[in-house]
């Protein structure tokens, strides 16, 4: 609740002591950035929408971070209801031209990478994609970017190399609340309960 300033005073606070820090004891190189979710609302009251998201983050590049990381649930091409541009296009036009844009979500293949490289961020990170195939980026890079792994199966698995817990997670049907990975239905079978509370 309060003021949409005194809600940003505290990861304001944050980033000038990480600042501080920084500029004290890191080499001169040491990169700094800020990720976010430009969208947390949970029921009428509780959370942020995206346009106080842009409000925060036009604040914290006052700071001269590296990055800004958009954590894009619903994808790195998302937009926010009623909005005709996506969330990195909203934020990138408030970025400097030192801070870039970091994305991440919905990237599982060389096609959706390099849209996402092409049209949306300066940056990008591919999670449940390298939790699928670890070889991600190696294929992308060797020009074998056609033999990426989309989706997780029962015989994918053993070369997906997930932790144990992950395997627990990825093989519930609610993923413990993470974003499912695609496949993820095919290894319900898999799953033990050894971690289930």
């Amino acid at each position: 609740g309060g003021s949409l300033e005194n809600r940003m005073a505290f990861p304001l606070a944050v980033v000038k002591e990480v600042k501080a820090i920084v500029d004290e004891y890191a080499p001169k190189d040491f990169i700094i950035g800020y990720r976010i979710s430009p969208e947390e609302l949970h029921g009428k009251n509780v959370g942020y929408d995206y346009k106080e998201a842009l409000s925060l983050i036009s604040e914290v590049i006052k700071y001269e971070l590296d990055y800004i990381h958009l954590s894009l649930w619903a994808g790195y091409n998302s937009k926010p209801e009623n909005s005709e541009k996506s969330y990195a296009e909203l934020f990138r036009e408030i970025l400097d031209d030192k801070t870039k844009l970091l994305v991440v979500g919905g990237i599982f293949g060389e096609d959706t990478a390099t849209d996402a490289i092409e049209n949306y961020a300066d940056l990008i990170a591919v999670a449940r994609g390298t939790l699928i195939d670890p070889n991600f980026a190696k294929k992308v890079t060797e020009g074998k970017g056609d033999t990426i792994l989309h989706k997780i199966s029962p015989e994918t698995v053993e070369y997906s190399h997930l932790t144990p817990g992950l395997l627990e997670a990825f093989s519930r049907e609610d993923s413990l609340g993470l974003p499912p990975l695609p496949g993820g239905e095919t290894i319900r079978h898999l799953h033990t309960g050894k971690y289930d509370i």
